[in-house]
């Protein structure tokens, strides 16, 4: 919906049409005037500064959001990039939903900016200029020219008729009505028996509206500085990507960094899986081979365990040779028994064991040699003799197992 009036000019000039005067802090723009100070907010005509609703799909954003909105107006209104500017136009806390934006032409708004100087802070359409809450349309006139805001994103500024005009319009589309109208100064006349007829009460002062039920209305409260119409977002999106951009380098070389050693991390742990199972299937074939030729491995050691110890036995059953290590067993618990200090212990051959032994005397000797026999081992005394310094007697005992055939 497009909201505004007033003439079709050939050119405008900026003190054609007249604007509300708000107070000390806004200015009216006047061609030649004084540039507003640095507190004060450069106020232009509204009916110069339309507000169009658009249908917007939810989903956009930023500059997307824009291009869909320009793409619409040059349809409906045949208003392009070349000849106008837009601004969105929002409720508080809906930046990123708009779906109404300011109208302005490119050429009256570059002398806006020229006239109002660097300093002031903010140039706006006469009707953001208005108190506004929600529940409560605000009307003002001055010098035959009526300023209307519906809503924080909503007004228009025209001639009376025609303001009054789109106000019975509004009043007839909404569900509900205002809770009430907000008249500074005078009380345009048909506005009464409008109000009247649709049942909406007018009141003088903002602070009435307490009275009623109502937020109280102010002056600014809504956001509306962030519509300064100097203020390109283009331009802004664009300072930001300045200040994005120096950081863009670093964050790729991050990313491909991290993608690297990722892929490198996978790699490996494939190479790491296929290895171990190939040792995996290696260790099967091979208890197969030799150990558990049939039936499911489940537990690989435990099974092979059982097999080795299953033909150890079988081997001891079967009276097959001792080996060394049987023959340093057996002697072991002998030795242990008389609490003899065994130096060194070595393998002579796959049957003979060589000790070197410590022994308090030579007695001791004879009896160890004894003992050892009689658990079944074949006894040789190599050497006995005496430690430098000590009375304790050194000696090389060699093990073997019995002859078998001979003590048959």
């Amino acid at each position: 919906m497009h909201r505004g009036g007033g003439r079709q000019h050939g050119k405008r000039q900026l003190t054609e049409t007249p604007t509300y005067d708000a107070g000390k802090e806004f200015v009216a723009l006047t061609r030649g005037g004084p540039a507003p100070g640095p507190q004060q907010i450069a106020v232009v005509p509204g009916a110069e500064v339309p507000i169009f609703s658009l249908d917007l799909p939810p989903g956009l954003r930023g500059q997307a959001r824009e291009q869909v909105a320009r793409r619409q107006l040059q349809d409906r209104a045949g208003l392009t990039a070349e000849t106008t500017q837009i601004r969105p136009v929002y409720m508080p806390r809906q930046s990123d939903r708009w779906s109404k934006v300011l109208i302005a032409d490119s050429a009256l708004l570059a002398e806006w900016k020229a006239a109002a100087g660097p300093q002031c802070r903010a140039v706006l359409p006469d009707y953001l200029t208005l108190p506004t809450a929600n529940g409560i349309w605000t009307v003002a006139g001055q010098d035959g020219y009526h300023v209307v805001r519906l809503a924080p994103d909503e007004g228009f500024a025209a001639q009376p008729d025609i303001a009054l005009a789109m106000l019975e319009r509004e009043l007839d589309g909404q569900s509900a009505p205002p809770g009430a109208m907000l008249v500074l100064g005078p009380v345009p006349e048909g506005l009464e028996e409008l109000a009247g007829k649709h049942e909406v009460p007018i009141i003088a002062e903002a602070a009435e509206a307490k009275a009623l039920g109502l937020e109280e209305p102010t002056i600014l409260g809504h956001g509306e500085l962030d519509f300064d119409l100097r203020r390109d977002p283009q331009l802004a999106r664009a300072r930001l990507r300045r200040q994005v951009l120096p950081w863009r380098w670093p964050v790729l070389f991050a990313a491909i960094a991290a993608a690297l050693w990722s892929a490198a991390q996978i790699i490996e742990t494939g190479r790491i899986e296929a290895r171990t199972d190939q040792l995996n299937a290696l260790t099967q074939n091979l208890v197969r081979e030799n150990f558990i030729p049939t039936g499911p491995l489940l537990d690989v050691r435990v099974q092979v365990s059982q097999v080795m110890a299953a033909r150890q036995a079988q081997a001891s059953a079967d009276g097959d040779e001792s080996s060394a290590m049987d023959l340093f067993a057996i002697a072991a618990g002998v030795l242990s028994a008389q609490g003899v200090q065994t130096d060194q212990a070595s393998t002579v051959s796959a049957s003979e064991v060589a000790l070197d032994l410590t022994l308090p005397d030579f007695a001791s000797v004879d009896r160890l040699a004894a003992d050892l026999r009689a658990a079944g081992l074949d006894v040789e005394i190599v050497e006995s003799r005496v430690s430098d310094g000590s009375s304790a007697v050194r000696s090389e005992i060699r093990l073997r197992a019995p002859d078998r055939e001979a003590a048959e």
